[in-house]
């Protein structure tokens, strides 16, 4: 039997891949500044709008059909049910089956008239593209967060330069040397970035593609992953179903101002995921005193930088609008505004729902995550007409804020602790990470 390794990183190992973590999404952010700016000034707010949708479609439909797989593959393998041969081969044959059906409706979505507002270019002409994108995105996740569940965080970083570096290259070859058409050449770039990621994964995990039915496994992978499922894909609801209201009611010019906004506030992201990549694996684990007492420390930490970061940008964001972007792009200001304070509470969202799923409480979190989908899908309804996109920016951010308190609602209850405890930094926390620095 090949035993499933997972690493217990100690003060060195977890501030090593944390800087580490950090510095790759720093390029990243880098690399996708520029190709944002590319495309921004090249394909225009329209085209950019139509881009923006043909990559968050095959997301939504991935994450909307696939069961939990992601999630329930990783806490298998962190709490070692099995071989890690046997978990992905298991998992591989569940990709197969979900990705067959899943390419399906798309085709039946990219179908429906209501999914454009008058635009000319149709989105049926993407359809492939966004079909056959949909098994890559499914092998692309669920290897990530396998690796990092092994706690290979040089691989995963790897694999997030990769992510953000590799659509840039291609869409210049494509469209600088050969004249491609700027929408086919971003679409070409970013498809075939996701087949070398979804490659790349499998050749990191170094099992191959094994499929394997074992009966009671699968019935473990089915089990939490149903009912995790619902967590995962009200999460990616919640970041991506504007899109759908933007693009159904106001139309791609709009959503191209939007995808901008979006873009750009998404970039304070980068701190709590650098965070989440070396401390996934020990989240993912069950309960412990050291987690309980770790957790809370990271959570105020966390929040506390947030709301430095997203003051500054508040105050800054116009002018990197303008220079990044362009002048056309200056509508994209006030839905920025609106959405940064959900950014804050999404990050904080980020570490205490793994810290739950690591619990075996996917259910739960499900829950809090539907409601802050029916309140977001509510707020859009009745504020879109009346604010356009400012009412879908501000959906956005109390949808955040709602799930980001009904996690801290559960999480104090179930710890003990007060709600402070997760929200305010001490003094010590301070003097805690400069002791830690100063040893490193």
């Amino acid at each position: 039997m090949e035993p499933i390794e997972t690493k217990k990183p100690d003060k060195k190992v977890f501030l090593r891949h944390f800087s580490q973590s950090l510095f790759t999404k720093l390029l990243n952010i880098l690399f996708r500044l520029v190709r944002n700016a590319l495309l921004a000034r090249i394909l225009g707010p329209a085209d950019r709008g139509l881009f923006a949708l043909i990559c968050s479609l095959p997301e939504l439909i991935m994450t909307a059909g696939n069961a939990g797989l992601s999630n329930s593959a990783a806490y298998h393998v962190a709490n070692k049910s099995g071989t890690l041969k046997q978990i992905v081969a298991n998992t591989n044959t569940q990709i197969v089956c979900i990705s067959l059906i899943l390419m399906a409706s798309s085709f039946f979505l990219i179908e429906q008239p209501w999914l454009v507002k008058d635009y000319s270019i149709s989105i049926k002409t993407f359809g492939l593209f966004i079909a056959f994108s949909i098994p890559l995105m499914l092998i692309k996740y669920i290897n990530i967060n396998i690796l990092n569940v092994l706690h290979r965080i040089s691989q995963v970083n790897i694999l997030s330069l990769f992510e953000s570096m590799t659509p840039l290259v291609l869409f210049l070859f494509l469209w600088g040397v050969f004249d491609v058409d700027p929408l086919i050449a971003a679409t070409w770039a970013w498809f075939c970035s996701l087949g070398i990621l979804a490659i790349l994964t499998v050749v990191f995990l170094k099992q191959g593609f094994p499929i394997r039915f074992n009966r009671d496994l699968q019935k473990d992978l089915l089990g939490y992953g149903v009912r995790g499922h619902f967590d995962t894909l009200f999460q990616k609801l919640l970041l991506r179903i504007d899109f759908l209201f933007v693009s159904s009611f106001l139309g791609a010019e709009f959503l191209g101002y939007y995808a901008m906004a979006t873009a750009a506030a998404e970039l304070l992201l980068v701190l709590p995921n650098s965070l989440a990549i070396p401390m996934y694996s020990f989240l993912m684990r069950k309960g412990s005193k050291e987690k309980n007492m770790v957790t809370p420390i990271v959570l105020r930490t966390l929040v506390s930088c947030m709301i430095v970061f997203a003051i500054i940008f508040a105050i800054t964001g116009k002018v990197l609008i303008y220079i990044l972007f362009g002048e056309a792009y200056l509508p994209a200001y006030e839905p920025l505004l609106l959405l940064l304070p959900g950014i804050v509470f999404l990050s904080y969202c980020s570490l205490i729902r793994l810290d739950l799923l690591g619990q075996n409480m996917p259910g739960t979190v499900s829950i809090i995550s539907g409601i802050a989908v029916i309140i977001n899908v509510v707020l859009n309804v009745a504020l879109i007409d009346s604010l356009g996109m400012a009412g879908v920016a501000l959906a956005s951010t109390l949808s955040y804020a709602i799930a980001a308190t009904g996690l801290c609602i559960i999480y104090v209850r179930l710890t003990g602790l007060g709600v402070t405890e997760t929200l305010i930094i001490k003094s010590s926390d301070i003097q805690l990470i400069l002791e830690t620095i100063r040893r490193k």
